[in-house]
């Protein structure tokens, strides 16, 4: 069992509930040029890979992880994440189907 948080072409409602993607980390981690955003109000438990992950497209075997985040974007998105749950605006989904 995994617990992640979304990633989202949609822009949020509310800034404060989503980080946006620097489209330099997106092109490091081979992910499209569309703007994206990581949701820090909401976690989706499931088993891994789970039901809504698409491998890396041209791995083989299948690969399901795209890279690892720079220690500073992570520190700033768990910053985020925990303002939201002090905010009690922070919830669990269980995705496993």
């Amino acid at each position: 069992m995994v617990t992640v948080v979304p990633v989202t072409h949609a822009p949020p409602h509310d800034p404060a509930d989503a980080v946006e993607i620097p489209a330099a980390l997106k092109a490091h981690l081979g992910l499209d040029d569309i703007p994206s955003w990581i949701v820090v109000t909401e976690a989706n438990d499931f088993i891994w890979p789970g039901p809504d992950l698409r491998p890396v497209p041209g791995s083989k075997p299948a690969r399901y992880e795209f890279g690892i985040l720079p220690p500073r974007f992570f520190a700033h998105l768990r910053d985020k994440i925990l303002e939201a749950h002090r905010r009690r605006r922070f919830g669990q989904v269980e995705r496993t189907e």
